[in-house]
């Protein structure tokens, strides 16, 4: 009897360690199954039909990217057709000129005038041109929330000086090379900072030697000021802390949130918000990537469903459409095939066409799925 119960004692602990196993087994796989994926890219389906184009799906492509990059060009003017079903066409042109001030709309007159906004202005400019600070870009828009911050930061830096003689701001408005060096350096994990857009700053507090300090506990008041004046402390950063720097807006995600328009600037360095979301995440660390998965969140959530160019295949290029216009802009506006820079958006053919003194290239349309 005794055996026996020993031998029952024993199987009903191997019996529960083996479902406790099993249903760890099931815990794991099911979280598998339902990992969150939503900040992975979405694809340009090139099976889904395009009814209507912009100029942001005809120039976002070409922002930043080695089609223009490796051919170095320097383009006298920017002309853009849109082409629709019944093969009406409509143009526009921008003279680039030295600073996006500087640059001005043509009136063309051998099509139908395309209308276009600042906004869409700003992204034509932007393949040609890159200002010094991507705020002057986008001035009309972030001028005021500029403001605001730079009366907010006065305001915490005056508070900050009672305490801390010596701190002082030591970076406010940062070039996109500056912000890729730091990404360089890892002094940063973002391609696209706050400081770029002229909201944000460093404080840094100086010893008697003259030193930069480090030191967290020095900063630490920059927790409850910040809070007290709607900014952002790069003390609480959850993935890279930065004792001294303070900011408008808690995140990129919020900042597109209200401003959808800078997708334009987050969009081309997505690759590298990817490799530090796949990074964090074979690491254990996704927690320590909120911030990023957020931004690629709202990225995709902006995109969804928008028409997009499959940069991954080319399509056959309309070459009796290109001849068409090119002549009539050649006749009536002064088109130079060797100096202008030429994009033609064509719902009949489900193209976009990139034509330059070096390339002609056309793209399928699809929408991002």
């Amino acid at each position: 009897m005794i055996i026996s119960a020993l031998l029952l004692r024993n199987f009903l602990k191997i019996l529960i360690a083996s479902v406790t196993l099993f249903a760890c087994n099931l815990i794991d796989s099911s979280s598998n199954l339902f990992k969150d994926d939503s900040w992975q890219d979405l694809t340009c389906d090139t099976t889904q039909y395009v009814n209507e184009l912009k100029v942001y799906t005809l120039t976002q492509p070409f922002y930043l990217a080695d089609t223009l990059l490796k051919q170095n060009l320097k383009a006298r003017n920017i002309y853009v057709a849109f082409v629709d079903t019944l093969g009406n066409i409509q143009a526009t042109a921008l003279q680039a000129g030295d600073d996006a001030e500087d640059s001005e709309i043509i009136n063309i007159t051998g099509f139908p005038d395309l209308n276009i906004t600042w906004q869409e202005q700003a992204y034509l400019w932007a393949l040609v041109k890159q200002p010094s600070y991507l705020y002057n870009r986008w001035e009309n828009m972030l001028g005021d929330e500029r403001k605001t911050f730079l009366g907010k930061r006065d305001s915490v830096l005056s508070i900050m000086k009672r305490k801390y003689r010596s701190i002082k701001v030591v970076s406010d408005l940062r070039s996109t090379s500056r912000q890729l060096h730091y990404l360089g350096k890892n002094k940063t994990a973002t391609p696209v900072s706050m400081h770029n857009f002229g909201l944000a700053a460093d404080f840094a507090i100086y010893n008697r030697r003259g030193r930069m300090s480090n030191n967290l506990v020095f900063y630490r008041p920059l927790d409850s000021l910040t809070e007290a004046f709607g900014l952002t402390w790069g003390g609480n950063f959850v993935g890279f802390i930065d004792s001294g720097h303070i900011q408008l807006y808690k995140n990129g995600a919020e900042l597109l949130r209200k401003y959808p328009d800078l997708v334009f600037e987050f969009e081309p360095f997505r690759p590298i918000y990817n490799t530090w979301m796949n990074k964090m995440i074979g690491w254990g660390k996704e927690q320590k990537a909120g911030d990023t998965k957020e931004l690629l969140q709202e990225l995709n959530k902006i995109k969804q469903d928008k028409p997009c160019q499959c940069m991954d295949s080319q399509s056959e290029l309309p070459n009796i459409l290109v001849d068409k216009i090119q002549l009539q802009l050649a006749t009536s506006d002064g088109y130079q095939t060797e100096n202008d820079l030429l994009l033609i958006g064509d719902l009949s053919s489900q193209t976009v066409s990139l034509i330059t003194a070096k390339s002609k290239i056309a793209y399928p349309l699809g929408l991002w799925k």
